[in-house]
């Protein structure tokens, strides 16, 4: 039999079959010399256009893994700097004097250990950024040095104080309050730690977050207004955002976003948070010299009052199951402020036990 040569052109469906044939045979045995040529041709063909498309697959697939990388790493800095305090404030406020807690009047503690006594049921502080604190915007000190400086403002029950940091951030720090802040700021991040009660209008700049530290929360912030309260003697703390956004976040737990006329709520006891709406005016109402409050328990009532006039109230278990709403006025004497509490809440009968002690009595 003659063997005859053909011009032939193997389909992809024969190289499929071919490959699996050879598999098999490797000898290729039953094809001619020209298909078997073109059939080596086409395979080499096959072999570089992978070759090709696995080498660009390669260097894609490490460019997208790179720009993920770069993307976790700017998203790692950008919450590590922002969340975490990069001074120890708590060792901070427990550095200064202790004698300054015990005044009866507002005390600034220095860095360098001096502290200045300002007399007055009302203070006001004013630092600016070259390193000057006015204070009563009568007396001008020079605070400033090479080093970064902490200075700590206490406000004793009875008193309040408001005072403007370097960047031109609004505080206002209620009764029995410590705040501690640097006299200049940090190029990154500005940061002040409080015990107590303070209303913040904070300086809006977008490359220096705000952030305020409590023993148990930070919150974080931009350029907006919003209370704080955490007083280390009440089991419960809160936050209330007048305007903007902050983000509060405790103990490395996820962030919890709050919108106007929101309040956060955190107990210590029970390691509980909630968030509830409420009326932001309410609770920054301090401010100007009233306390509002809407089915408070009376426990509580006495504590704020206690902080407001510097007074003790002694009272039975049975208070901590009432509740009362109302508006007092601070400016107002205590004396004043007992009796209307009284008429918001006639199950009560308030005695005056000897100065600045009263005795809180459950009426049968």
């Amino acid at each position: 039999m003659k063997e005859t040569q053909h011009d032939h052109n193997p389909t992809d469906t024969e190289l499929s079959d071919f490959i699996k044939y050879i598999k098999k045979d490797p000898d290729m045995a039953g094809l001619s010399l020209s298909e078997q040529e073109e059939l080596r041709n086409r395979i080499d063909r096959k072999n570089r256009y992978h070759d090709q498309r696995f080498k660009r697959w390669l260097l894609w697939s490490g460019s997208v893994a790179a720009s993920i990388c770069l993307i976790l790493f700017a998203t790692w800095y950008a919450f590590s700097t922002s969340q975490t305090a990069t001074v120890d404030y708590f060792s901070v406020m427990q550095s200064f004097e202790s004698e300054a807690a015990t005044s009866g009047d507002v005390q600034l503690a220095l860095s360098n250990n001096r502290t200045i006594t300002i007399e007055g049921e009302e203070a006001q502080l004013d630092y600016s950024e070259e390193g000057w604190v006015n204070i009563n915007k009568s007396e001008k000190m020079d605070v400033a040095e090479e080093k970064t400086v902490f200075n700590q403002l206490v406000v004793p029950a009875g008193k309040r104080s408001m005072l403007t940091l370097s960047d031109g951030t609004n505080v206002w720090i209620n009764s029995g309050s410590k705040l501690v802040f640097p006299v200049n700021f940090d190029k990154k991040i500005r940061e002040v730690f409080v015990e107590g009660e303070i209303y913040l209008d904070v300086t809006p700049d977008a490359e220096r977050p705000f952030v305020v530290h409590t023993k148990a929360l930070d919150v974080t912030v931009l350029g907006t207004t919003f209370n704080v309260s955490a007083y280390t003697d009440q089991p419960d703390l809160q936050v209330v955002l007048v305007s903007g956004e902050v983000a509060i976040q405790k103990n490395g737990d996820a962030k919890e976003i709050l919108k106007p006329n929101q309040m956060y709520s955190y107990n210590e006891n029970r390691d509980e948070f909630s968030i509830s709406t409420v009326d932001a005016l309410d609770y920054i109402a301090w401010k100007d010299g009233y306390y509002v409050f809407y089915s408070q328990d009376l426990g509580t009532v006495f504590s704020r009052l206690s902080k407001y006039y510097d007074a003790q109230f002694l009272w039975d278990e049975k208070i901590k199951n009432l509740v009362c709403s109302g508006k007092l006025d601070l400016k107002e004497d205590l004396q004043e402020v007992l009796n209307s509490l009284e008429k918001a809440a006639p199950t009560i009968e308030i005695q005056k036990t000897s100065e600045r002690v009263f005795t809180v009595i459950v009426k049968p």
